[in-house]
Parts: C-alpha cells; sequence; structure tokens
C-alpha cells in the first residue's frame, strides 16, 4: 500500500507518461496532443480519460446540469450510433446510468480495459490503449458534431 504522498506521485507520474508518449505521435513535433477534452463546444459534453486502480477508461460523459438537456443528447447520440461506432471503429458501451467513483451519475459512451494505475508493469499497455482509444473517440466526435450542436 502506498502514502498518500507516493500514490499521488505514483497518479502524476502515470499522467506524465501519459503526454510523454503523445509527443512521440506523428505530426506532434515534439509537442503534447492536445485533446478535445472539454472544449468539444457542447456544454456538459466532454471527453475524459478515467485511469485508476481497476481499470482504464476512455469516455464521451454527458453531465449536464439539466436533465432535459441529458436527456435531448443521450437520444441525439443514440441516433447516430451506426455512425458513431462506425467511425469510432468498434464496439462501445452506452451507459445511460453511469455510476461514477464519487457517486455521481452521468450518461457515458466508453471502452475500458482493465488495469492499474499503480502497476508500472501495465503502464504501457494502458498509455497505449488510452491514446488510441481516445484518438478514435475524437474522430468520431468530430463526424457527429455539427449534428449533436444544431439538430
Amino acid at each position: 500500500m502506498y502514502s498518500k504522498e507516493e500514490a499521488q506521485e505514483m497518479r502524476h507520474a502515470f499522467w506524465h507518461k501519459l503526454e510523454s508518449k503523445t509527443r512521440r505521435l506523428p505530426g506532434q513535433n515534439g509537442r503534447p496532443i492536445k485533446w478535445i477534452n472539454d472544449r468539444t463546444g457542447i456544454k456538459g459534453l466532454d471527453l475524459r480519460f478515467d485511469v485508476d486502480t481497476k481499470m482504464a477508461m476512455v469516455a464521451m460523459e454527458i453531465n449536464p446540469i439539466q436533465e432535459e438537456k441529458l436527456e435531448n443528447l443521450w437520444e441525439k447520440m443514440n441516433n447516430c450510433k451506426s455512425l458513431f461506432e462506425a467511425t469510432f471503429g468498434g464496439e462501445l458501451v452506452w451507459d445511460r446510468n453511469y455510476v461514477k467513483n464519487a457517486g455521481d451519475t452521468c450518461a457515458r459512451i466508453y471502452v475500458r480495459m482493465d488495469g492499474n494505475i499503480y502497476d508500472k508493469e501495465k503502464w504501457p499497455d494502458m498509455i497505449h490503449f488510452l491514446i488510441d482509444n481516445m484518438l478514435r473517440l475524437e474522430k468520431a466526435f468530430l463526424e457527429v458534431q455539427d449534428y449533436l450542436i444544431h439538430f
């Protein structure tokens, strides 16, 4: 078991390693990737990395303040599910009532793998998984972004 400080250092080292790996991707010229994350142009819709002691996840999270807006976005996403998954290049988990670690709920569309942020031996596979799937998720999101915003 790690102390609070050691655990914090391990988490920081993991995220630093992830950023460092993105600098080596084609076209980055030594700069880290600028992920879309919460700059989707749609309030309450974010693309997320989620890593803990059980898994690594790449997700699109719908979490607006008003339930009506969440339902509207969720319905729009379901309307374009086939296109979204085809552009992503595989099936995703669609969970309307995903419960986060803090107990809050949101809607999430995600892909995940088993992993542990405190197991350095698993980091290379987890980092590869995160980068590959976030690139694919961003591509899928950009394919449907106009539909989500304008319709």
